[in-house]
């Protein structure tokens, strides 16, 4: 059973969303109207998967998915009435790893989350260890390393990279990527997949504004590939 956290103010949405929640059998839900009492449920106990309003009272969703990055990796859904492009981006960057716009169908909802939790959830027995120049991932863990440094990466940004390993040297376009990780269609809005490739650039390169791993090829899509010897010695 997943152990989903739900923070949300208003308290007829948290009536509505837990509803449909616990219809389905499979998801457990834990509420908090606020960061304040969201914060110390997440230190004691370990969720599968957080829906985060952006509007809360005091600190907001995203200052409160930024504390929660720092002490989980679960996937992070933002549920907002707010869609304008800077609090999306803002979201994102803070360690969203999707977004959906009120109001919403219950059943789009769910679809997110299984969507989110299927990738959050799911071991790669078939390649347990891949390696690109000086990175490594160990599926099993779902653990990468920099030169035997483990980094810290959300989950969307951890399944960015291993299909971009698992790809590596081939060209992928953008909606390639896309539908992939987020498991629909882009429809053309590819906005979150840069801001989670701009993040994952901050953390695999060592000059994010010189990608040497991950380069953006033809305005169309990306190639990973190991870095040669005289381009990362020019870096």
């Amino acid at each position: 059973m997943a152990n989903l956290l739900l923070v949300e103010d208003d308290e007829e949405i948290c009536e509505i969303l837990q509803f449909y929640l616990l219809e389905n059998e499979s998801y457990q839900v834990t509420i908090a109207h606020s960061a304040e009492q969201a914060l110390p449920l997440i230190r004691l106990r370990r969720f599968d998967l957080a829906l985060l309003d952006v509007q809360l009272p005091g600190r907001d969703g995203i200052e409160l998915c930024e504390e929660l990055r720092k002490l989980s990796n679960c996937p992070v859904i933002f549920i907002s009435c707010l869609s304008d492009d800077d609090t999306i981006i803002r979201a994102l960057n803070m360690g969203g790893d999707d977004y959906l716009v009120k109001p919403f169908r219950p059943a789009v909802l769910l679809a997110r989350i299984e969507a989110n939790l299927r990738r959050a959830q799911a071991l790669r027995p078939e390649s347990p260890h891949l390696r690109v120049g000086e990175l490594e991932m160990d599926t099993a863990t779902r653990t990468v390393y920099k030169r035997g440094e483990a980094l810290v990466l959300s989950p969307t940004e951890y399944e960015i990279l291993y299909y971009l390993m698992v790809n590596r040297d081939r060209f992928v376009t953008f909606d390639e990527v896309y539908q992939s990780v987020w498991q629909r269609p882009s429809l053309g809005d590819v906005r979150a997949l840069f801001v989670h490739v701009s993040h994952l650039r901050q953390k695999i390169e060592d000059n994010p504004a010189k990608p040497l791993y991950l380069r953006t090829h033809l305005r169309d899509g990306y190639i990973f590939s190991e870095p040669s010897s005289s381009a990362a010695q020019g870096n």
